[in-house]
């Protein structure tokens, strides 16, 4: 019989911690968290790229897209020397 009283003790802090959860989530008032126009953030996309064919230099690069305005924001090509 103690088990058993033990048992209903614990279910019952349970459900009664579960209720509070359930109300809190219900009642809170939280603000969204959204950007307003004159705090316009970007989305960035940085790829790297390489080219070494037989016949061609090597080349490499990179370049950084603001994917929210569609621009390049940074990019860069480079030939690398090699002593041969």
């Amino acid at each position: 019989m103690e088990t058993d009283r033990i048992t209903k003790v614990f279910l019952g802090i349970v459900s009664i911690l579960l209720l509070l959860n359930l109300l809190n989530n219900v009642f809170s008032s939280k603000a969204a968290l959204a950007v307003s126009e004159d705090e316009k953030k970007g989305r960035y996309q940085i790829s790297a790229w390489a080219v070494e064919a037989e016949g061609v230099k090597a080349r490499s690069g990179y370049y950084v897209l603001d994917t929210a305005t569609g621009k390049v924001v940074a990019s860069k090509a480079e030939t690398p020397h090699f002593e041969e």
